[in-house]
């Protein structure tokens, strides 16, 4: 048995805060999450995988745009004609309520609402049983593990959950802990949710497929989907993947001088040294030693100057493109005295904390595509982006 799976497409997704690349580029970039998943049913077709499983948050959010919902159609289409089935479930951003697999091709299975089990028979025999269950509001705090069933006589038998382990009493999205996977006794479990792929155990695979395309500067790294085969009496995974574009960091020391244009070929050819061929890379640049650099050079690396020479030498270069420049902090503000650095320090730990920011925010966690981005806040991130104002500020 082979099959694939995949998980939060986030098909059409926005791509905020990018709007300053050049036209093609932005073209590339917007359709990235199209491109991702066509090359999934490219290689499930190449393949001749039994069937593939979609984990979820097919749509970036719950008003679906019709590029995004023909563009499916079509890829399952595909599917259908290579006689590939389609099982599938709807996660927090494109929740609905489960009717009917409206204009899906006759090859897709949409599970509904409440934890259902469908059952396929594969060519050599081997049934498989697939439970899950598709969102009909945005949370589900209820732990739904409960309602899938055990295994029982199948030769496999996968479950399919959109969801989050659990964490506290706040947790919103079907949350559940591994013991209760594993106590099922399914062969494989197919996560959605989480955008980072990872394998939560290993006897049996309880894994997170990620999603096939990173959408922003906290999904950074590889994105694809898992290859799952049968060896034996087991199931085993592999991950493979077919991201358009990954999202990268970059710390670079410059070269003291005075010289604008020996700055700018310095990091443009530090890069290019620094990144793979493939795929493109949207770089986040951070620049390191800045004081060894002349008062005018720090000053054009503040105030964008330098970020828009970058971006404007390389628009075409078709391996990479910076959309962020940062300045390192330095160990201390400056004109402060051991005293208030002391006490900064201790108000930035104490203020930046998840507590604090979703107190602070809970107003803009109402707005689906606000809650996914607070959700994925780098606390530290946000600690040094302040530091860096209050410097400037100074």
């Amino acid at each position: 048995m082979r099959f694939i799976h995949t998980a939060d497409l986030h098909l059409d997704s926005p791509f905020l805060g990018l709007t300053s690349m050049p036209k093609l580029l932005w073209e590339r970039v917007h359709s990235s999450t199209f491109t991702a998943f066509r090359k999934v049913v490219d290689e499930a077709i190449n393949l001749k995988v039994d069937f593939v499983l979609i984990s979820g948050d097919i749509y970036d959010r719950d008003q679906q745009s019709i590029a995004a919902i023909e563009f499916f159609i079509k890829q399952c289409e595909r599917l259908n004609q290579a006689h590939i089935p389609v099982y599938l479930l709807y996660g927090n951003h494109d929740y609905q309520i489960v009717q009917d697999t409206g204009r899906l091709p006759m090859n897709v299975h949409v599970f509904g609402n409440r934890v259902m089990t469908t059952t396929l028979t594969l060519s050599n025999h081997d049934t498989v049983a697939i439970s899950g269950f598709s969102y009909d509001q945005r949370w589900i705090k209820e732990d739904q593990v409960k309602k899938y069933p055990l295994k029982r006589n199948e030769t496999w038998h996968i479950g399919m959950l959109h969801g989050a382990t659990r964490q506290s009493q706040g947790n919103h999205y079907a949350p559940f802990a591994i013991d209760e996977l594993i106590a099922k006794n399914y062969d494989y479990w197919a996560l959605g949710h989480i955008h980072k792929h990872q394998i939560l155990n290993e006897k049996p695979p309880i894994i997170y497929s990620g999603n096939p395309q990173g959408r922003h500067k906290n999904e950074a790294g590889q994105h694809g989907y898992y290859l799952v085969e049968s060896q034996g009496n087991k199931l085993v995974p592999q991950f493979k993947p077919v991201a358009e574009i990954e999202w990268t960091s970059l710390t670079v020391s410059v070269l003291p001088t005075s010289n604008l244009t020996e700055v700018e070929q310095f990091l443009s050819q530090t890069i290019d040294g620094k990144l793979k061929k493939a795929p493109f890379q949207l770089v986040e640049l951070t620049i390191a030693n800045i004081e060894q650099l002349s008062p005018t050079i720090q000053h054009l690396l503040a105030n964008g100057d330098v970020l828009e020479h970058l971006q404007d030498q390389n628009a075409d270069n078709g391996k990479w493109w910076v959309y962020d420049l940062l300045l390192q902090p330095q160990d201390s503000l400056p004109s402060m005295t051991d005293l208030d650095e002391q006490y900064w320090q201790q108000a930035a730990k104490e203020v930046f904390t998840l507590a604090n920011v979703a107190e602070l925010t809970k107003s803009l966690a109402k707005d689906t595509d606000l809650a996914a981005k607070l959700t994925s806040l780098d606390l530290q991130q946000l600690k040094q982006a302040t530091t860096q104002l209050l410097r400037r500020e100074d």
